[in-house]
C-alpha cells in the first residue's frame, strides 16, 4: 500500500459508493475497481461488500481503512514538522465555523495553532451550518468553513469527525415508551432537515404507531434544559451530552444495521490550500482533528 491507496480507502469509506469515490478521485470506476482488486490480492482478503445501497467494508477492510486514516494523519503531521523548519509564515486565515463546532472543540485547536504559528492570525466567523456558512464560502467571504453535515460543493471536502445521532433523555431510554412522552424539538430542525431524518427513522421502526406529541423551542440550549428537567426527550447528535451527567444518550440504528451518523466537514477551494498561510492551517486541522492522537482537546 502507498499514500494513494490510503486516500482511495479513506474516500470510499466517506462516500460509501464506488461511483462517487471515483468521481472525487478523478479516475474511472474500472480503474478504481482494479486498484481495490490489487489491494485484495496483496492482503489475500475481500475488502468490500456491495449492495444496492452502496458499499461497506468487511471487518478486514475496516482494519485497512483505520490504518489508512492513521497514515494520512501521520503524513500531515510530518508535513507540518517539515514546514516548521521553513521561514516563518505570516498572514490571516478567514475561517467560518458552525456554532456547535466553536462551542465544543474549536478553542483548544486554535490555541494550539496560535502557539505553533504565532505569525498567523485567525479571522473567525461563526454561523449556521445550513444557511450562513455555505453562503460565506460561496461568496468568498471566508477561505474555508468547518460545518456540521454535508452540502453540494465542487471544491475540496474533508471529513473531520463522525458521531452518532440518537435519543437524549434524563431517564432510562426505552424506545417503545417514547410515544407516551413529548418530543422536545429545536425549531431549527426544520431548517437543517433533521426533523425529516428523524421522521424517516421513526416511521421505519414504528410504522403502525402515531407520531409523538411535539414541544417546539427556539434553541438547542432550551431544548436540552427542557429534557434535563424531565419534560420530554429529544433527537440530537451525541456531542450535546458531552460533560452533562444528567442526560442519557442512545444512538439510533437504521433497519439496515447502519448507525445514524452526522459528519463534521471542512470545505474549501483547491486553490486555497495552495496559499502558504491557509494551506498551513488546513494541514494543522487535518493532523489534529477530533479524536486523533494529536487532538489538543
Amino acid at each position: 500500500m502507498d499514500s494513494w491507496d490510503w486516500r482511495v480507502l479513506a474516500i470510499i469509506e466517506e462516500e460509501k459508493s464506488i461511483t462517487r469515490a471515483a468521481r472525487r478521485l478523478f479516475i474511472s470506476q474500472p480503474s478504481l475497481s482494479y486498484r481495490l482488486q490489487k489491494m485484495e490480492r496483496e492482503f489475500g482478503v475481500t475488502l468490500l461488500v456491495r449492495s444496492p445501497g452502496g458499499v461497506r467494508f468487511t471487518p478486514e477492510g475496516e482494519v485497512l481503512v483505520s490504518y489508512a486514516k492513521e497514515m494520512i494523519d501521520r503524513m500531515a503531521t510530518v508535513k507540518l514538522l517539515v514546514h516548521a523548519s521553513d521561514r516563518p509564515v505570516a498572514g490571516t486565515v478567514r475561517l467560518g465555523v458552525s456554532t456547535i463546532v466553536a462551542k465544543y472543540w474549536l478553542a483548544p485547536l486554535l490555541k494550539a495553532f496560535d502557539i505553533a504559528y504565532p505569525g498567523i492570525d485567525i479571522e473567525l466567523t461563526t454561523g449556521s451550518s445550513t444557511l450562513e456558512l455555505p453562503e460565506m464560502l460561496l461568496s468568498g467571504r471566508v477561505d474555508l468553513i468547518i460545518k456540521r453535515g454535508d452540502m453540494q460543493w465542487d471544491g475540496v471536502k474533508r471529513v473531520l469527525a463522525e458521531e452518532p445521532q440518537g435519543i437524549i433523555s434524563s431517564t432510562d431510554i426505552r424506545l417503545e415508551a417514547l410515544l407516551s412522552r413529548p418530543l422536545v424539538q429545536d425549531g431549527s430542525s426544520v431548517i437543517t432537515g433533521s426533523d425529516l431524518l428523524f421522521a424517516e427513522w421513526w416511521h421505519e421502526r414504528f410504522a403502525e404507531y402515531p407520531s409523538p406529541r411535539i414541544l417546539t423551542v427556539n434553541s438547542i440550549e432550551a431544548c436540552l434544559e427542557m429534557v434535563s428537567q424531565g419534560l420530554g426527550w429529544t433527537f440530537l447528535p451525541k456531542i450535546h451530552v458531552k460533560g452533562n451527567r444528567r442526560l442519557k444518550f442512545q444512538p439510533l440504528i437504521w433497519a439496515s444495521g447502519e448507525p445514524m451518523l452526522v459528519r463534521t466537514m471542512m470545505l474549501y477551494k483547491a486553490e486555497a490550500a495552495r496559499d502558504a498561510v491557509v494551506g498551513r492551517f488546513i494541514e494543522y486541522v487535518l493532523a489534529h482533528r477530533p479524536g486523533s492522537r494529536s487532538d489538543p482537546g
